[in-house]
């Protein structure tokens, strides 16, 4: 796991975001596809609408949002979170 790369929204303003509670419906006009996402994919997407950061900043910031320690667990489940965001388009690496 490299938490040398750094991440960050794809095209996040053109989103239809709708909230159900503890879950999200995003609307993807690029690609004509709805998503469903968690409270925590929907803090990455957008935490990384705000800037760029590596998985240890993600990491870090959701460890205090969510009240869990961010460790190397918790930082691998989140880079696996970002795999899927990314295969989705929704986010893209950029470093």
């Amino acid at each position: 796991m490299s938490t040398h790369s750094f991440w960050q929204s794809n095209n996040f303003q053109t989103l239809l975001i709708e909230d159900w509670g503890d879950e999200y419906t995003v609307f993807q006009p690029d690609s004509g596809k709805t998503h469903y996402l968690n409270q925590m994919s929907m803090h990455i997407l957008s935490f990384l609408n705000q800037h760029s950061a590596s998985v240890f900043d993600i990491s870090s910031h959701l460890g205090e949002q969510f009240e869990q320690n961010s460790d190397k667990e918790f930082q691998q489940n989140i880079q696996k979170i970002l795999y899927h965001l990314d295969a989705l388009g929704l986010i893209k690496k950029v470093k």
